[in-house]
């Protein structure tokens, strides 16, 4: 799975990368990736898998897939 971590995002993994490759087993909820990945879920204002907007329950991913998560975009 190609994951895109956006804005500032990436200060959540280690490596501080904003697109990781995670290779995945089987299907995995975006609830379940983001627990792995210690990101807060409050965090992610925008999720795609594929380049579709999804929610965050209820949604899988499998290997193959690409994932993005956005946080909220404030201005002014």
């Amino acid at each position: 799975m190609r994951l895109y971590l956006g804005s500032y995002l990436s200060w959540y993994v280690p490596q501080r990368l904003s697109r990781l490759e995670i290779p995945l087993a089987g299907p995995i909820s975006l609830m379940e990736l983001l627990a792995q990945l210690k990101l807060p879920p409050a965090e992610i204002s925008i999720a795609a898998v594929n380049g579709i907007l999804v929610p965050l329950q209820d949604t899988q991913v499998s290997d193959g897939d690409l994932v993005e998560f956005h946080p909220p975009v404030g201005g002014g």
